[in-house]
């Protein structure tokens, strides 16, 4: 075979587990500082090269970062590689039980130490790099269930990327999106992948090769089984990573040539309001009667805003594109719920187009209109916790999910599928 202009990709793996004290975030733990270690944290690249351009996806164990962070992390990576940083893409896993990098307890102390590991891993992958095949299936698996009241639609795909050594067949990676929240330990005082890193050891013995996991559409979802209030055990961790290894196990991989390989960015607008003072103290009053949750700081800011003439609040994001041949990763830093990238999916006719939330950052819910329209936790009370990280004190617009999905149906067919 002739491999002078063939696809080139690389994986490269390193261990970001702090050994300096942090606070966890995404439980309830007193003061939140990690007590011990139960699974150590790992950050992943797959480098792809392409003729003179190359392309990079990265998975990393960690709640999430802001968008500003994000960015620069991308930039620091992106100058590393010779690259735009829109040739750059970053998942989250959304682990609830990883350091705070906004934290005063050595937040940025941690931020440091991921950057340099992602240097590091950016710089073995470059030297690793060797021509491919890649191919693309899908299997279904119940491994989610809807946390949301009255709701039971889950995303049931387990969509993966196998790459392979184009001279020998052998594997050289597997990618494989899940969808389902990483907070079985979220009362747990260690640090911990959650399900991933044990899902990921299975599967790699499995398949002979690393395994990269990527967090799908799971703002709505958790692992099946799982006490949404109080966490789960180390048995349900177990339980759920075997429940996708034996799910994974079903699929089937025809690999072939790199064809087309596209990662970009498209921006979108999204807008919210901001309450009147009758509203704002209704949504705190029933913040404070259904969860527990106070509100001064959030009604003080929304105070602060009304009195500045801000009636709404304008968020500039972006959606960013993976295509591969005839499949798809895309996604937006907001966790958006698992029926959006359902409804993109159905709307193109494709089972490999895979809208993701947690990518290039980790800001609040994003809902489908139903959904908004019931409220709850997830779509409006906890803005009055979380407003400062999200910029926005309260849900974008109820419309904001039916235009994420024109935006990426568009681009679909734009880029010459359907």
């Amino acid at each position: 075979m002739n491999l002078t202009h063939h696809c080139k990709a690389a994986f490269s793996q390193k261990d970001i587990t702090p050994d300096f004290p942090v606070e966890l975030i995404g439980g309830y733990r007193g003061d939140g500082q990690a007590r011990g270690i139960l699974h150590r944290l790992s950050v992943q690249i797959v480098l792809f090269e392409l003729g003179q351009e190359r392309s990079c996806l990265i998975a990393i164990d960690s709640l999430g970062l802001t968008a500003k962070l994000s960015d620069e992390l991308r930039s620091l990576t992106a100058k590393a590689l010779g690259i735009p940083a829109a040739r750059i893409m970053l998942n989250f896993s959304h682990t609830h039980s990883a350091p705070a990098p906004l934290s005063p307890l050595n937040g940025q102390r941690y931020f440091t130490l991921l950057c340099s590991k992602v240097a590091e891993a950016t710089r073995e992958a470059l030297l690793q790099l060797q021509p491919c095949l890649i191919g693309w299936s899908v299997t279904y698996s119940e491994l989610a269930e809807n946390r949301r009241d009255g709701c039971s639609l889950a995303d049931k795909r387990l969509g993966a990327l196998q790459i392979v050594n184009a001279a020998n067949g052998r594997p050289l990676a597997l990618v494989l999106r899940v969808g389902a929240h990483p907070n079985i330990l979220m009362e747990h005082t260690d640090i911990s992948s959650d399900y991933f890193g044990m899902t990921r050891d299975k599967l790699s013995d499995e398949f002979g090769c690393p395994v990269m996991l990527l967090q799908g559409a799971s703002g709505n979802l958790k692992p099946r089984g799982v006490n949404t209030i109080n966490g789960g055990t180390l048995q349900d961790v177990e339980r759920i990573s075997d429940l996708i290894l034996q799910d994974a196990k079903r699929l089937q991989f025809e690999p072939s040539q790199v064809e087309r390989l596209s990662l970009y960015s498209r921006k979108i607008e999204f807008h919210s309001d901001v309450p009147s003072e009758e509203q704002a103290l209704q949504i705190a009053d029933e913040a404070r009667a259904r969860f527990g949750i106070e509100g001064a700081s959030w009604l003080d800011e929304c105070e602060r805003l009304r009195q500045a003439g801000i009636v709404s609040q304008i968020q500039e994001t972006s959606v960013q594109f993976f295509f591969l041949n005839e499949g798809c990763f895309c996604g937006l830093p907001d966790e958006i719920f698992c029926e959006i990238s359902l409804e993109a999916s159905l709307r193109v006719e494709s089972q490999l187009l895979f809208l993701n939330g947690y990518t290039n950052g980790c800001a609040g819910y994003l809902p489908h209109r139903e959904e908004w329209e019931k409220g709850g936790y997830e779509t409006l009370y906890s803005y009055l916790m979380y407003y400062p990280y999200h910029g926005h004190v309260l849900p974008y617009r109820k419309d904001t999910a039916q235009r994420i999905v024109e935006l990426v149906v568009a681009e679909w067919h734009r880029e010459g599928n359907g």
